[in-house]
């Protein structure tokens, strides 16, 4: 199976990216198997990590805080099953953005690639703007982690207007 996934600060424009991208698919249906929850895709042959619908906060910001564990299990047997061989498995944002799923990715899955979103100063601070709920202090710490998680792992920096 191949991994895609896509990093960047708060407010970079990942869940544009994926909403973009989604609505390239076919028709997809939300599966839950415990604190795993997907959208499958199955006439493109993709899965992506998360519910993506009209919330502000949607895709991997739904899920879990708890669910890499089994996300990493879940993927693992994903992976090593020959009829998803030529699927892709998609996912953004925080909660597949630290060292542990780095180090899985890296030493446990062969295809994957990790896109880094890059966003100007001012388009950070209009789109923050608007999200009263993720204050400053949050917003710098998540900023910092992004940045040495592209510092320490092997990611592909992309720039706003990238499309999967």
């Amino acid at each position: 199976m191949k991994i895609i996934g896509l990093i960047g600060e708060p407010a970079a424009g990942k869940s544009t990216v994926f909403r973009k991208l989604l609505a390239s698919f076919g028709e997809g249906t939300v599966r839950k198997e415990g604190l795993v929850v997907y959208t499958e895709y199955p006439d493109d042959k993709v899965i992506v990590a998360g519910i993506y619908d009209e919330q502000v906060f949607s895709g991997t910001d739904r899920l879990s805080k708890g669910c890499g564990p089994k996300y990493r299990e879940w993927l693992t047997t994903k992976c090593a099953d020959p009829a998803y061989s030529d699927w892709t498995f998609y996912w953004e944002g925080e909660r597949f953005s630290n060292s542990k799923f780095f180090d899985f990715f890296r030493d446990e899955c062969s295809d994957v690639t990790i896109y880094y979103l890059m966003a100007d100063s001012k388009t950070l601070n209009e789109r923050n703007a608007n999200r009263s709920n993720q204050n400053p202090s949050w917003r710098k710490g998540m900023a910092t982690r992004m940045f040495n998680l592209r510092e320490g792992y092997e990611v592909e920096i992309v720039e706003q207007g990238f499309t999967l």
